[in-house]
């Protein structure tokens, strides 16, 4: 295990036995660079990185990169969706979704095999050492920032960020970054709905605890959560235009519960 090891992502959730509790690194205003949420709605950024294409076509992904162009957010449905999300099933109008790693590899196209991986499991430092300038290795910690970077990498990397993380953030890496990276250089395989799944699952509760001034902010995956759903309404029948033409979309979202916890309420 490396003695690089910290943790890079809060959260109150406790995920399987394999992930690593570090300590806690301290919110330093400021300091992480602006969180930029936007999702692709072309492919030209994409195909202007051939290395990306050429990556995202083997590992079966760019399909998937051409739904998104496509689609149109729905951010209300979206919306719903996460707030109403538990145990990874939700009804919506009497429509029931559910969110495991299987649905999300039929929707997208991307294939359910790979090692499982999450956000809070860390890599060995040597696992670096092909993606990281040799002048920064001594430097490196479990957060780093995006320029110790090789910069042959530097372009899929932020595609990667842009399509598979979707947590916005360009300035500071993460040991899940790499893991990607190693995923879409054929390293080692990783499972990407697995990932994806995690991603939105970690996501949901942090996201129901926010203020409804704060959840659109805080929410990302748009364009996969509407890719779901739509999949899942064709599997049961229901037209797109008949399911979101109901008046549930058009009202504003519930409030949800606020949830405090022992000593003072939630953050």
């Amino acid at each position: 295990m490396s003695e690089t090891e910290t943790y890079y992502e809060q959260s109150d959730d406790r995920e399987s036995t394999l992930e690593v509790e570090a300590p806690r690194r301290p919110h330093r205003g400021g300091k992480g660079g602006q969180h930029v949420r936007e999702e692709p709605t072309s492919l030209a950024y994409l195909q202007a990185c051939p290395l990306a294409v050429t990556c995202f076509r083997h590992q079966s992904c760019y399909e998937y990169c051409e739904r998104i162009s496509q689609i149109q957010h729905h951010k209300e449905l979206v919306c719903l969706f996460v707030l109403h999300l538990h145990n990874g099933h939700v009804n919506l109008t009497g429509v029931d979704f559910t969110l495991p790693p299987e649905i999300v590899a039929q929707a997208t196209g991307i294939p359910n095999v790979g090692e499982e991986w999450n956000k809070r499991q860390l890599l060995d430092r040597f696992h670096y050492e092909p993606y990281i300038k040799p002048v920064y290795m001594r430097h490196l910690t479990g957060v780093f920032p995006f320029r110790f970077l090789r910069d042959e990498y530097a372009p899929l990397m932020r595609l990667i960020i842009r399509y598979f993380t979707c947590e916005g953030i360009f300035s500071r890496l993460y040991s899940y970054h790499i893991r990607l990276l190693m995923h879409f250089t054929r390293v080692r395989m990783m499972n990407i709905p697995f990932f994806m799944c995690r991603n939105i699952e970690r996501m949901v509760p942090l996201v129901q605890r926010k203020s409804p001034a704060q959840q659109h902010r805080s929410i990302y995956h748009y364009a996969l959560i509407k890719i779901v759903v739509m999949h899942q309404l064709a599997q049961q029948g229901i037209p797109w235009k008949d399911f979101i033409s109901r008046d549930f979309f058009t009202l504003p979202p519930p409030h949800p519960e606020v949830v405090h916890e022992e000593g003072g309420p939630s953050q």
